[in-house]
């Protein structure tokens, strides 16, 4: 299909490994990335991993997958919104809605069971074999793992365009030795996918030296997912009663006396049952989309229109968005109703990882319903067959990784 939007170029629709599609093809490049996206095996698993409630806990909450889809949708009408608003753009020159719904459907792709703390203790678990980062696994699941057949190590996973990989690299940091705190890395052996996404050393050099380098799409994608996880947290955590108008008020007066009178009022109103949650949210997420703007950067990492451009909010309704996300961090993730089993799954994840790391050592024998994974072949070396491990260990689902835990206490 021919591509009319001069905002991309051939250089951005290029795929990793070769198409085969059929002549009438009716979709773009980006079009492709969404589907492939949509129609993975890691797409569909999400519904069963946490956001920030383990599943399980309750019908109603939030799954890695409705989270993603959320994130897709305020994602996309931020293009919507930029592109008949700004004067930057045109008909013809214009973000691609469809590529950013694909960065923010993958975004989380790589997340393990567990949430946040189960993608912290694999990492720690990984050490020796270069770590476990969330949006490294993304990168890999996409390149190595969707249509592959795993029976090789390495293979062009589902040929992703070169504008959709740069889509959810929101870290370009080669090596967890190379990091502040050991997190937010890619992996050693991607450093051949960055330069392939990057096309240039210098760019390489820029991104290990802690330059943040990403296009237009990936921050839309991080902004999106900023606003879903900040209101969708918020309004699971009141939906469980875990928020009460004094605890609020106290953590206003003490924690963050800066916030705004607006947000206060609207958050006390949703507390005392003035106004319903879902309404105060709609309008929240809508009135922070209108706030948000393009505007050209004197100096862009890539002479590309992709690179071209910084994404702003505005101050008050960024300092609102910052204002319930600290909410959230303190009243809502440090709450036993969620401490408590997140810590029991991540005993879970942490036992399965090392009885499959001992059965590869041989330093126990492999239980009957408990095998290795498939594909792990003599012909790899260790960091290899550990890389596949914590593949196997990081794709299951909260309630897989329970059951298998329970042959292990059989």
């Amino acid at each position: 299909m021919t591509f009319k939007n001069t905002f991309y170029t051939e250089w951005d629709c290029e795929s990793l490994g070769e198409r085969h599609l059929p002549e009438n093809e009716y979709r773009n490049a980006f079009e492709i990335d969404r589907d492939r996206v949509i129609h993975s095996t890691a797409f569909r698993r999400l519904q069963g991993k946490t956001q920030v409630y383990v599943t399980g806990q309750s019908d109603q909450y939030r799954t890695r997958l409705t989270h993603s889809i959320e994130v897709a949708q305020i994602g996309r009408s931020i293009v919507n919104y930029l592109n008949r608003s700004s004067e930057m753009l045109t008909a013809d020159y214009e973000i691609d809605s469809a590529l950013v719904e694909a960065a923010c459907l993958a975004h989380d792709l790589g997340n393990p069971p567990i949430g946040h703390k189960g993608e912290s203790r694999l990492n720690e678990l990984m050490d020796p074999w270069g770590g476990f980062e969330g949006n490294a696994q993304s990168l890999r699941i996409l390149t190595d793992i969707v249509r592959g057949d795993r029976r090789s190590y390495t293979n062009s996973g589902m040929q992703a365009t070169r504008a959709c990989l740069d889509g959810i690299l929101k870290y370009k940091i080669v090596g967890k030795e190379n990091t502040t705190g050991s997190a937010k890395f890619l992996y050693p052996d991607q450093q051949e996918i960055l330069s392939w996404v990057h096309g240039d050393p210098h760019l390489d050099e820029l991104a290990q030296g802690g330059n943040q380098i990403r296009s237009i799409e990936c921050a839309i994608m991080d902004l999106s997912d900023d606003i879903a996880y900040t209101t969708s947290d918020l309004f699971d955590g009141v939906k469980q009663s875990l928020l009460t108008p004094e605890q609020v008020q106290d953590f206003w007066n003490n924690q963050y006396p800066d916030v705004s009178q607006k947000i206060k009022d609207e958050v006390d109103k949703v507390l005392t049952h003035q106004i319903p949650m879902s309404r105060f949210i709609a309008a929240l997420i809508g009135r922070w989309i209108y706030s948000i703007s393009i505007e050209a950067l004197p100096d862009p990492f890539m002479a590309i229109p992709r690179y071209k451009y910084h994404l702003k909010m505005d101050q008050d309704s960024h300092s609102e968005l910052m204002a319930l996300r600290a909410l959230n961090y303190n009243l809502i993730y440090n709450s036993d109703y969620v401490k408590i089993p997140e810590s029991k799954g991540v005993e879970i994840l942490e036992e399965l990882f090392l009885y499959y790391r001992d059965v590869l050592f041989k330093k126990r024998t492999a239980l009957e319903p408990l095998p290795l994974p498939t594909g792990i072949s003599n012909d790899f070396d260790e960091n290899q067959k550990m890389r596949m491990i914590c593949d196997f260990v990081a794709g299951m689902t909260d309630n897989h990784a329970i059951r298998l835990h329970s042959y292990l206490k059989a």
